[in-house]
C-alpha cells in the first residue's frame, strides 16, 4: 500500500516544485505593455465557452500571425526583480490628450507589482512548509 501512494506523491512533489520554479522565473520580471489599435474578431473567437472567459490573448496571437490585426504600442515598462527598469513610451505622447491612457498603464504596472508581490508571497509560504 505505501508503494502505491509513494509514486503519486511523489509525482505530486516534483510538479510542485516544478510550478514553484516557473512562479519564480515569472515573478524575476514584469512586463506591461499598452497598445492601441483597432481589431475585428468574431464573438465564438473571444469567448472560451467552457470557462466562459475571455482569451484576447489566443485571439490576438491568431490575428498577428494572420496579419488581421494592427496595434500601436503606446507605452511599455519592464521592471526587473533587481529593479532595472525599462520604459519605452510613443514620442509623440500630448500628456493632456493621452492622460487617460498614460493613468491607465500607470495603473496596470501598480496591479502587476501587487499581483508579483503576491506570487512572491505565496512561493515564499510554499518553500517555507515544504
Amino acid at each position: 500500500m505505501a508503494d502505491e501512494l509513494k509514486k503519486p506523491v511523489e509525482g505530486g512533489f516534483k510538479k510542485l516544485l516544478k510550478n514553484i520554479g516557473s512562479a519564480i522565473e515569472d515573478a524575476a520580471s514584469l512586463e506591461v505593455s499598452t497598445f492601441t489599435g483597432k481589431f475585428n474578431y468574431q464573438a465564438v473567437e473571444l469567448i472560451r465557452n467552457e470557462v466562459d472567459r475571455a482569451r484576447v490573448d489566443s485571439v490576438l496571437k491568431k490575428m498577428t500571425l494572420t496579419g488581421d490585426v494592427n496595434l500601436d504600442l503606446f507605452a511599455f515598462t519592464s521592471i526587473k526583480i533587481d529593479s532595472d527598469v525599462t520604459s519605452v513610451v510613443r514620442p509623440d505622447i500630448n500628456l493632456e490628450e493621452h492622460k487617460d491612457l498614460l493613468n491607465f498603464h500607470k495603473e496596470m504596472l501598480t496591479e502587476s507589482r501587487a499581483a508579483r508581490k503576491e506570487i512572491i508571497n505565496t512561493v515564499k509560504d510554499l518553500v517555507k512548509n515544504i
